[in-house]
Formats: structure tokens, C-alpha cells, sequence
């Protein structure tokens, strides 16, 4: 048995990706705590779930400060942090000065260097991205093996001359009994308010309800501006398949100028749907739309067209998902073996 850490900088409440790695480690035979930042300082200090420890940090509520104060506290959290381990697992590019002597695996969920130009096109928005590159290529350099949650940052890593394994962040089938009301859902982080525009927009030209659940920045946003959503605010783990459950559709688009969309993400929402049996509408001519037609996930719509989206809607509520490919387990636990041995 070894000794895991993973540290993430949010309050792991949840985050699938990371918790889904915990659960496998803790199958293997591997004791795992996991450092989370809580920002909003919101949820426990420490949390046992499936067998795994969640230890949050937190500096006071995060909601008022600005994007310079958010930097400066992140990297508070990540200066903080004290860990013996025999191996750590660094979540993301912006966990990438963590202190640690031992061996490390980076997991690159996202490209966490595009996330300030979601924000705006500024000089500070520029420099925070120029600077936040160079952490990750300095941290990819750094590291003793890389995994990715999707082909695409695969072969960004590649670029940097090194060979990533990539474990997508697929769950196992589960079946639920198929929905026929119409009823659109997105369950997941909610960054960005042009998206959940074009979504309420499609839906009511398409007939169909519709249910928001998760946290993000852009909350208080939508919320503002559309105060009559069925929002259920932030959801665990466990009642994600009851969520899903009311759904017959679930949306998963996002604004291409984000770079990582056209690098290669994934929604998990798409995946997750999928092993519930439930289809997706996503952004056509990108990565995620291809994986999604080649695996019958879904259907494509142009970002920001809403008369196309709605189509999309229509068509998606009609298709049956009869087999997706379930948890890539084997290939993490492989990774993480060859680094403790």
C-alpha cells in the first residue's frame, strides 16, 4: 500500500475526475487524501467519501475578490501545503509549484492556460495566460508521467516531446429508464453566460424545460438575468444519476474562442449522459462533436445559432444510446504502478 496525495484548486465538491481517480486508488490497495482549495469556504474542512480523505483549505469567502486577488490566494493555498506521500498527483497546470520531493504525476484535465482569456482580452488577461504556459510547460518538464482526459491534449503534450497516457473521463454504463418528456439539462460547471443564453433560447424554440445544476463564476450571472430557471445549485456525486434521471437531453456546448475546445476537450457531461443513456448536443466541427457522431453520443449544432440548436434538441430527444465504453481504470492504474515500483 502506498501513500497518495492529489491536490486540486477547488473544493473537490465534487470533481469526478479527480474523486474517480481517488476511488481507483483506493480499490488498488492505496491510502489517499486529497488537498482541495475551497474558496467560497463553503463545504467541510475534512471529508471521508469511498474511502478517500478530502482536506480543504480555505483563506476566507473568495466571491468578492478580483482576478488578481484570486491569483494571489491560489498560490497561498499551493505555498501552504505540506505533504509526505510517497507519490503526488497534481491536478491541472496551475497546481504546478506544490513543494514535494518525490515522484509526480500530472493529470492535465484541462488547457488551464486558455481559462484567463475566457475572462477578457486584456493586457493582464494576456500576461496571466502568457505566464500561466510557461508554468505548464515548466511543470511538464518536471513531471515523472502525464496523463490527459482527452486525445487532443494528447498531442499538445507531444509537442513538448513527451508521451502522455490519456484516460478519458468515461464512467461506466448505468441504466436508466429513457425519458420521454422534453426536458434539457446541464449539470456541470457554469463559466460561461452566452452559452446558458443560447441554451434557454434553443429550448423554448424547441418546446423543452429545463433543469441547471453546478457551481461556477458565472452563477449569480445567469441567475440575475434568468431568475425563474429550475437551477438546483452545486450536486454531488450521488445525486447525479437523479438528475440525470429527469433529463431526456442534456447540452454541452461551449464558446470555441475558448482555446481548449478547439484543442481537444471533452465535456464530461457528454460522457456522463451517455452512460445513462441519455444523448448530448455539442459543438459542431470541433473534437468533442466528432467523438460524439463517431460514437453516436449525440448531435451537433453550430455554436450560437439557436434555430440550429433547437434542431439538434429535437433530433437528440429521439436517439437511443445503445452502448458506451465504460471506465479507462486500467490504464491509470498501469501509470501510477510503474511510478511506485
Amino acid at each position: 500500500m502506498a501513500r497518495i496525495a492529489m491536490v486540486v484548486t477547488n473544493a473537490c465538491a465534487p470533481d469526478p475526475r479527480v474523486e474517480r481517480h481517488a476511488r481507483w486508488l483506493v480499490n488498488d490497495g492505496h491510502e489517499v487524501e486529497i488537498f482541495a482549495w475551497d474558496r467560497e469556504g463553503s463545504m467541510p474542512p475534512n471529508e471521508t467519501l469511498s474511502g478517500y480523505n478530502i482536506k480543504r483549505t480555505n483563506f476566507g469567502k473568495n466571491s468578492k475578490r478580483s482576478s488578481l486577488g484570486t491569483w494571489m490566494t491560489k498560490n497561498k493555498f499551493i505555498s501552504s501545503l505540506k505533504i509526505d506521500a510517497d507519490l503526488l498527483i497534481l491536478n491541472d497546470t496551475d497546481t504546478a509549484d506544490v513543494r514535494f520531493n518525490g515522484k509526480i504525476l500530472l493529470d492535465i484535465h484541462d488547457m488551464a492556460h486558455t481559462w484567463p482569456l475566457m475572462r477578457g482580452n486584456s493586457f493582464v488577461h494576456k500576461w496571466a495566460a502568457r505566464s500561466m504556459l510557461k508554468q505548464a510547460k515548466r511543470i511538464i518538464s518536471k513531471s515523472d508521467a502525464i496523463i490527459v482526459s482527452a486525445p487532443g491534449f494528447a498531442d499538445w503534450i507531444e509537442l513538448q516531446r513527451l508521451d502522455p497516457v490519456v484516460v478519458m473521463n468515461r464512467r461506466n454504463p448505468q441504466s436508466l429508464e429513457k425519458s420521454q418528456q422534453k426536458v434539457l439539462g446541464y449539470f456541470g460547471r457554469i463559466r460561461e453566460i452566452n452559452s446558458i443564453r443560447f441554451m434557454i433560447q434553443a429550448a423554448e424554440t424547441a418546446g423543452f424545460r429545463i433543469i441547471i445544476a453546478g457551481d461556477g463564476d458565472a452563477v449569480d450571472s445567469m441567475l440575475g438575468e434568468f431568475p425563474d430557471l429550475d437551477y438546483r445549485g452545486p450536486f454531488n456525486e450521488q445525486q447525479l444519476p437523479n438528475l440525470v434521471e429527469e433529463i431526456s437531453v442534456m447540452y454541452a456546448m461551449y464558446d470555441p474562442k475558448r482555446g481548449n475546445i478547439m484543442q481537444g476537450a471533452i465535456p464530461t457531461k457528454m460522457l456522463d449522459a451517455a452512460a445513462f443513456g441519455r444523448p448530448s448536443v455539442v459543438n459542431a466541427n470541433t473534437p468533442m462533436g466528432e467523438l460524439c457522431e463517431s460514437e453516436g453520443l449525440g448531435v451537433t449544432a453550430d455554436y450560437g445559432d439557436v434555430s440550429k440548436i433547437a434542431e439538434a434538441i429535437e433530433q437528440a430527444h429521439s436517439i437511443e444510446i445503445t452502448s458506451t465504453k465504460g471506465e479507462d481504470n486500467d490504464a491509470f492504474l498501469s501509470v501510477v504502478n510503474k511510478l511506485l515500483n
